[in-house]
């Protein structure tokens, strides 16, 4: 798949829509009981009573959702209001109503309707949509692992380990600290926590505390191209579930065998395409058997991983995704069921001139 993301550039309509139902702007509000027209305030800025925090919000928040306060504009209502003016003019989808304006009273508005797809007179909707590059991946971006610990379902421990390998293990403690050389010589490590007191007392919890010493020397996780090993080291059995694991077998991690992939990248690259997201981490499961119609909940020790370079690449896909959704949905309403895409080539950005006619 390509990376990046695409988006519609024409989402005027539902942000001024969300805007007029927010209530939170003084004097934008619906303008009839069925909420196909609208009232803006439209005072001068060259009035005395002029209160820009109030008068000029919409405007603003316009200029702040394009991005474009930065053009310059940071204190320019006239031009806020310009070009709210013009995208509103521009619009197929809006129609100023002059004969419901109010301009000579002491808090002047304009109206504006939203006009139905079947009035706009077009024969296709043509959409203009921006395809965004993403910014290149550093080296060894995708290597980091987020690891999450519960016990009894309660989580004990959450940490990002930034890196090709991790050691998931229980460390008894031990009056004598290890040397500064050992301590280099190991992977970055997840310690396993002594049991909280917030855990309900009981035979759970008990097993619980026998379970932790056969922890000791853990799993060991390895990132690869190919996709992310485990290799048990410890004596307490470890199975583990994943996108890529099928019902109702059994995956037990055995202990002096070749590593286990628990996680195939290229799998994961397939199913990216699809519309369904695919699932970007897996879940081992110490001391008891798991299958992948159990309830994680319920078992003593269990660690959550998940790959944070392939969770972004999950969030992009979506993205992409919904704006497909928007353009099936613009092609249902258009008369010939079709849209058109224009693909341009967006410049940096620059100072925007927004002369526009007349204020």
């Amino acid at each position: 798949m390509a990376a990046g993301r695409m988006r519609s550039t024409r989402r005027l309509r539902s942000w001024i829509v969300e805007q007029v139902s927010s209530g939170k702007y003084p004097g934008l509000v619906w303008d009839d009981e069925a909420k196909t027209m609208f009232r803006i305030p439209w005072k001068h800025a060259g009035k005395q009573d002029f209160r820009k925090d109030e008068d000029a919000a919409i405007f603003k928040a316009w200029a702040e959702f394009k991005g474009k306060l930065t053009d310059g504009g940071q204190d320019n209502p006239a031009a806020w209001k310009t070009r709210l003016r013009c995208a509103l003019n521009k619009s197929p989808e809006f129609k100023e109503v002059m004969d419901r304006a109010q301009l000579d009273i002491s808090e002047p508005y304009k109206v504006y309707r939203l006009v139905p797809i079947s009035e706009q007179a077009v024969d296709e909707i043509r959409l203009d949509v921006r395809i965004e590059e993403s910014v290149t991946t550093p080296v060894g971006a995708q290597d980091s692992f987020d690891v999450a610990v519960y016990y009894l379902g309660q989580e004990v421990l959450k940490r990002q380990i930034q890196g090709t390998d991790v050691r998931i293990t229980y460390l008894p403690s031990s009056p004598i600290p290890p040397t500064p050389l050992v301590l280099k010589a190991r992977f970055p490590r997840i310690p396993l926590p002594e049991p909280p007191s917030t855990l309900p007392a009981g035979p759970e919890l008990q097993a619980l505390f026998t379970l932790l010493p056969f922890m000791e020397k853990g799993v060991v996780l390895t990132s690869t191209q190919q996709g992310v090993y485990g290799k048990r080291f410890c004596q307490g059995r470890v199975f583990w579930t994943g996108p890529h694991t099928t019902m109702p077998d059994l995956h037990k991690m055995e202990r002096n065998t070749e590593p286990v992939l628990l996680f195939n990248k290229e799998i994961f690259k397939q199913r990216e395409s699809e519309m369904s997201p695919p699932q970007f981490g897996f879940t081992l499961c110490f001391g008891e058997e798991l299958s992948d119609s159990e309830d994680p909940s319920k078992k003593l020790i269990i660690v959550q991983i998940t790959l944070p370079w392939e969770e972004q690449q999950v969030q992009n896909a979506q993205s992409i995704f919904e704006s497909i959704t928007i353009l099936q949905s613009l092609a249902s309403q258009s008369p010939l069921g079709e849209i058109t895409l224009n693909l341009v080539t967006v410049p940096s950005p620059t100072n925007e001139s927004i002369g526009c006619g007349t204020f």
